[in-house]
């Protein structure tokens, strides 16, 4: 058990944790589209592969339907979720042909799964489920049976990652930060497999092993799966730390347009937007922080607009030059309209909008509304 919970495998299913959670989101929201399902089967099986091969795991399969079976659904999970991650691809640049396609990725899979079977069922029962090694390596059925894994996983691992390479040019600079790592990680299990190829074939030909081919290729493989959860969770990972960056700027912005609001909605109360009723939980949504913060700016451009017959300045450009001399401009202008005197009612543009985004329109209100509570201060 102690084994189970080490320093790497806790990393690793945390890294699994992670991916799974953004993929199960992103299905959700999307739950027509093929390359979602099949990341999600590819994270699920690479995950359960991972997970049988732990001895614990492992011990307690080969109690539940005989010697090998942890052995055996450790390879065929990772055969299923190398298949499904090259179905990902394959969904993304099809098109019509998707279909023909998919039916024929099925058949080096089931033929995988088929030697595997059957090198489990020649394999004498005390030798099942045994790991690779030098006193094995030459038993027909344990040959065969890794043998069999380990060319399809090249097969499919090297698919993958000639994909990746085609798509890495066109994908945007964060995307292909996540796409690099999955090639990493997929190169990295690739050539852990053709080691391991090559220590059986090498047995077979000339018969001493070289255990070093080994040796090398379970590092390979370590660091693949690390380096490839690292790719796909990395996009998904950024994309959440950047709606968290901006959900906090939101609600801070939103209280420093507060003093800006309250001179203007008390002037005009009429500019206060209808709430609607809200469950227990609005309040902990992310979308929510979001929409108080835009009914804010919409509800000061609306109480600016009102008072802008009575400004007798740009008020906004005004605000990022000199915002303590817009704060007076606003001032005058608001006693100009309690005095009720007299203007020629039209409304003048007030936030230009001619910024790259809301938020730099936005930039001015907050100048403004600083300035306004440095004077109440």
């Amino acid at each position: 058990m102690n084994a189970l919970f080490s320093p790497v495998n806790i990393v690793a299913m945390a890294l699994f944790a992670t991916a799974l959670a953004w993929r199960i989101y992103q299905t959700y929201r999307a739950p027509r589209v093929l390359p979602n399902w099949a990341i999600t089967v590819t994270i699920v099986c690479v995950a359960g592969s991972f997970l049988a091969q732990q001895k614990v795991i492992s011990g307690w399969l080969d109690g539940l339907a005989g010697k090998g079976t942890g052995r055996l659904v450790n390879n065929v999970l990772l055969a299923f979720g190398v298949c499904a991650l090259l179905l990902v691809f394959l969904g993304s640049a099809l098109g019509p042909r998707r279909p023909r396609r998919v039916l024929f990725e099925l058949v080096p899979l089931s033929g995988a799964i088929a030697l595997m079977l059957v090198a489990m069922a020649i394999t004498p029962p005390e030798k099942r489920g045994l790991a690779l090694s030098p006193k094995l390596v030459h038993e027909p059925g344990v040959a065969l049976f890794y043998l069999g894994a380990g060319l399809y996983l090249i097969y499919g691992l090297a698919a993958c990652a000639w994909w990746i390479f085609r798509y890495i040019r066109t994908a945007d600079r964060h995307l292909r930060t996540g796409l690099k790592l999955g090639a990493a990680g997929l190169i990295c299990l690739s050539a852990g497999s053709v080691f391991r190829a090559l220590y059986i074939v090498i047995a077979w030909a000339f018969g001493p092993s070289v255990p070093i081919l080994l040796t090398v290729a379970v590092p390979l493989v370590i660091l693949g799966i690390v380096l490839f959860l690292a790719g796909i969770t990395y996009p998904g990972a950024r994309a959440r730390f950047a709606a968290l960056r901006r959900r906090r700027q939101h609600r801070l912005h939103h209280e420093r347009l507060t003093p800006l609001w309250t001179v203007l909605a008390e002037i005009y109360p009429n500019i206060v937007l209808r709430s609607t009723p809200q469950g227990p939980w609005e309040r902990w949504r992310p979308r929510t922080v979001h929409r108080h913060y835009y009914r804010r700016v919409i509800e000061i451009r609306d109480g600016l607009v009102q008072l802008s017959p009575y400004l007798e300045t740009d008020l906004t450009a005004l605000a990022v030059d000199d915002p303590l001399a817009a704060a007076e401009a606003l001032k005058t202008a608001i006693a100009r309209q309690a005095a009720g005197e007299e203007t020629d009612g039209r409304a003048k543009l007030v936030l230009p909008g001619g910024g790259a985004d809301i938020e730099s329109d936005v930039r001015p209100l907050l100048a403004l509304s600083a300035a306004i509570s440095r004077n109440e201060a």
